[in-house]
């Protein structure tokens, strides 16, 4: 059995110039959190159908108007759209920027604590887009947003949290387990039908075999491929109606990727395939999707199966720095990134980062995945920045034996920065297990 670890790359979206990131700071050695117990909840995660918690457009979460620059909201999380009053350790949210008046960035961190100098989202002047975002809750359960440069509006969605302690287990049952994949292509409409109309929903099923009556998420990169006109992708489990948080915001023409950890439900009318998990993906205008599949969340019974635990962000990798790898990656280049003790040990498993590319010289794909391995360059892109912008996406790939991941640019040049944000674990006494296989998909 070939036993590989993983990291899961969260990169920031964004455009313009160098400026738009903080500057680096070299990583601060800290106490990494030992594996935890199998017996406890602590670090499982629990899906939420998508809500929204903050538009500030709307004056919803409590902040009416745009953010200015060097403006910083604290946003009350737990207790809100499905996230228990106490006991959640961690949230996954979508953070969104609209209309921002200049390049720069936006760092959610806990509230009350010193700004980290990572960043989380990363944007130019105009722009519109999303970044899937991991953020440790502070212990009243608000949030930190502190916004850089200009004035923009911001919109937040929570999709799941991790549980911190085990009192969530009373009140939300047995948490899941991140569990790794082979990584498998489950919509691309490009090869199939061409764009979809806007307004229209995409449908699939996925079979895992046996397995299948144990996964309740599927940790998605979902890609809004040249749309026609500026809008927004929505995934969710399918089994109510649109909701109204975002996955995916896009500009017309653009190539826009995004991390999603999307809640599933039990297909009812699969023929064969009844029991499955199921998924949907509305757009509200016309545009090609293309949807991979990168992790699964199991429910909290299968082997092998992975805990999170967040970490204080810590920036690993910037190359205009040279610090984690020197100098920008040139084209059709990879590069072999090693991660430093004070984010791994010997139980990681994953690594939860924000990776970015900045500036590149040239319309480009960059793909991050295990080093030292014996696994191939996936066909699936990681990112897929235009020239020019400062953009990210988040990414799961595999740290391998030796703590490192390789990433490849396809065009131009580019520089790379990595921010860490947390760790996944096998449980104390857990062996690992091989990857979960998708065996067939479909619409229904």
């Amino acid at each position: 059995m070939c036993t590989v670890r993983a990291l899961l790359a969260v990169t920031a979206v964004g455009a313009c110039a160098l400026a738009g990131l903080p500057a680096s700071a070299a990583p601060v050695a800290r106490p990494v959190a030992a594996a935890v117990a199998a017996d406890t909840v602590v670090g499982t995660y629990y899906p939420l159908a998508p809500e929204r918690l903050m538009d500030t457009r709307s004056g919803l979460g409590g902040r009416t108007g745009p953010l200015g620059a060097g403006t910083v909201v604290d946003l009350q999380v737990a207790g809100r759209g499905g996230v228990p009053a106490s006991g959640a350790g961690s949230v996954v949210l979508n953070v969104t920027v609209a209309g921002p008046t200049a390049s720069g960035y936006l760092t959610v961190y806990p509230a009350g604590q010193t700004r980290p100098t990572a960043s989380s989202l990363n944007f130019g002047a105009g722009w519109l887009g999303s970044n899937n975002v991991t953020v440790k809750l502070a212990p009243d359960g608000r949030v930190g947003i502190y916004h850089h440069a200009g004035s923009t509006h911001v919109v937040v969605d929570v999709v799941g949290f991790y549980a911190g302690s085990d009192t969530v287990r009373g009140s939300h049952g047995r948490g899941g387990q991140y569990q790794r994949v082979t990584p498998t292509r489950l919509v691309d409409t490009r090869r199939e039908r061409g764009p979809i109309e806007g307004n229209t929903l995409i449908n699939r099923w996925v079979d895992f075999g046996p397995v299948s009556p144990h996964v309740r998420a599927l940790v998605l990169n979902v890609t809004a491929v040249r749309p026609e006109r500026s809008g927004f992708l929505s995934a969710w489990a399918g089994d109510s109606p649109v909701p109204t948080s975002s996955t995916v915001n896009y500009a017309a023409g653009t190539v826009v990727p995004n991390l999603a950890y999307v809640r599933t439900a039990i297909c009812h009318d699969c023929g064969p395939w009844y029991g499955v998990p199921i998924f949907a993906v509305h757009s509200l205008r016309a545009t090609d999707i293309v949807v991979d599949l990168v992790g699964v969340i199991d429910d909290g019974t299968l082997p092998g199966g992975l805990r999170f635990t967040p970490l204080d962000p810590t920036r690993i990798v910037d190359s205009r720095a040279n610090l984690g790898t020197s100098g920008t990656l040139g084209p059709n280049a990879t590069r072999r990134i090693t991660a430093p003790p004070t984010v791994v040990t010997n139980a990681t498993q994953v690594l939860a980062t924000n990776v970015t590319a900045v500036a590149p010289t040239a319309n480009t794909v960059v793909t991050v995945w295990p080093a030292d391995a014996g696994v191939a360059r996936p066909a699936a892109s990681s990112l897929n920045p235009a020239a020019g912008q400062t953009v990210s996406n988040a990414v799961l790939a595999g740290i391998g034996p030796t703590d490192a991941f390789a990433v490849h640019n396809l065009a131009g040049s580019t520089h790379l920065v990595t921010d860490v944000v947390g760790s996944f674990q096998l449980p104390s006494g857990a062996a690992p297990a091989d990857p979960l296989r998708v065996l067939a998909t479909g619409g229904y």
